[in-house]
């Protein structure tokens, strides 16, 4: 796969990565830049609150670990959706019955990727996500409801 170099970041998309594990958080990083993100991270829900305002226009995408300390994830998820409703949120979560994950995907719309990722299918639905026309699906205005894509 092609690098991504300076040259490229001002059209790539953003993505703000909000996890408590440091390795998970970094490794993911590194690896969503490989596949066309400009990316951030935070360890808990302050800090993203703090650099998504800081960086919001330049942030898409939001993907938060459920599991967090403090502000937990869906709370944190409830907070971006009051401070800007078009900010695209998704939540992570590697420590979560079958049942809830379910229970979650029925009361919820915000698209729910659990652990282990991969980061090839996650890049991809992110990119679907943010882009109309998107050059790594070649699919022309998709929108994402609950889990699904619809051409």
């Amino acid at each position: 796969m092609p690098t991504v170099d300076d040259s490229d970041i001002r059209r790539l998309p953003g993505l703000l990565i909000v996890d408590p594990d440091l390795q998970g958080r970094l490794d993911l990083a590194r690896e969503l830049k490989k596949h066309g993100w400009r990316v951030w991270v935070a360890v808990d829900g302050a800090t993203a609150i703090e650099t998504y305002q800081e960086f919001r226009p330049r942030i898409d995408v939001v993907l938060v670990d459920l599991q967090l300390p403090g502000l937990q994830g869906g709370s944190l998820l409830a907070e971006l959706a009051q401070i800007n409703p078009d900010l695209i949120r998704c939540a992570t979560t590697g420590e979560i019955s079958p049942y809830a994950v379910a229970a979650f995907r029925k009361m919820s719309d915000t698209p729910l990727f659990t652990k282990p990722l991969s980061i090839r299918s996650l890049a991809f639905t992110l990119h679907e996500m943010v882009a109309p026309v998107s050059r790594y699906s070649g699919v022309h205005e998709l929108s994402y409801r609950g889990g699904v894509t619809i051409a």
